[in-house]
């Protein structure tokens, strides 16, 4: 992860980049202070992670630089309530990271520290909770409740709602989605994913007619602001989390029971399995290049692992 930094040696570049740290680091910033060797989305998350380290620190009164095993301790047993394992990691990374730059002794790498590491690591793999489905039953609810509504976000999120579900969208596959990708016959759509056409029912055609009017050209989902404007670039992963958790809010579910951008994957492949589809067609259907994560979702979970074993080496299962 180090990436072959040049450490800092020369005092007032070094006490610069403390001061910097100590008060707020920005991204680019942090890319000079990594002497440009990682991309600008790491970068973006690696100030950020610092800058929640040091906000720790400093509620504490304890320093962040060098910062001792027993602080990083506390931080990671403060941030584990409420973070993914692969959060904490890149935590422990950042502050690995910095401390080397500076000569510091790398407080992530005491003993205690790696034994708790270790144990959420195992923690969270045997842990590991099968994603919220979002279904036909969910679509229903929620369109009593936003069809016919005149506000713009209500016809962007519905539209949203509908295609990710019928349409087995990934999140990536959402952000890309332009308005010529949507074909119009007989008055209802078609999605057309990787050269595969997806028609829509009649439900989603007409939540999708409503929003269609507000974007005529490029990028089919897009940012709106607190004036109801709608913007010009495509929506980005935070979001697109907000939109799922809009749904969520809607039907009232509990906290604990929100949706994902894998929500609606999880929810097409259970009504396919219901419907009778094999396998292999719900794997065509959804774009996997395994079965392994439709056989997962469908409750198949030792024949999913088998198949995840087969594809665990080009980690090309999803």
């Amino acid at each position: 992860m180090k990436k072959d930094i040049p450490r800092i040696t020369e005092s007032d570049k070094a006490n610069r980049f403390k001061h910097l740290l100590s008060s707020g680091i920005t991204p680019d910033e942090f890319n000079e202070l990594t002497a440009h060797r990682y991309s600008r989305s790491t970068n973006l998350a690696m100030a950020k992670d610092w800058r929640v380290f040091n906000d720790f620190c400093l509620e504490r009164s304890r320093p962040s630089l060098p910062a001792t095993s027993l602080s990083v301790l506390e931080f990671i047993e403060h941030v584990s309530s409420k973070r993914k394992f692969s959060s904490i990691r890149r935590y422990a990374v950042t502050i690995s990271v910095v401390h080397y730059i500076l000569g510091y002794k790398d407080p992530t790498q005491a003993r205690e520290v790696t034994l708790v590491m270790s144990k959420l690591k195992l923690s969270g793999e045997s842990q590991v909770k099968q994603t919220i489905p979002f279904t036909s039953a969910h679509l229903a609810q929620i369109h009593t409740k936003l069809a016919g509504s005149d506000v713009k976000k209500d016809a962007r999120d519905l539209a949203m709602y509908y295609l990710l579900y019928e349409c087995a969208l990934k999140r990536r596959e959402l952000k890309a989605l332009k308005v010529q990708d949507i074909l119009e016959d007989d008055e209802r759509y078609a999605v057309t994913i990787d050269e595969r056409c997806y028609p829509l029912s009649a439900e989603a055609s007409a939540s999708l007619r409503g929003w269609l009017v507000h974007v005529p050209y490029s990028y089919l989902f897009r940012a709106i602001d607190r004036h109801g404007n709608v913007g010009e670039t495509q929506l980005d992963d935070s979001s697109i989390h907000r939109v799922l958790q809009r749904a969520s809010q809607i039907l009232g579910l509990d906290d604990s029971l929100g949706f994902s951008s894998q929500s609606g994957r999880v929810g097409a492949v259970q009504e396919k399995t219901r419907e009778g589809m094999k396998i292999r067609e719900i794997q065509e259907f959804g774009r996997w290049l395994s079965p392994a994560m439709p056989l997962q979702y469908s409750g198949k979970t030792s024949l999913s692992e088998q198949q995840k074993a087969i594809f665990k080496t080009k980690k090309n299962y999803d």
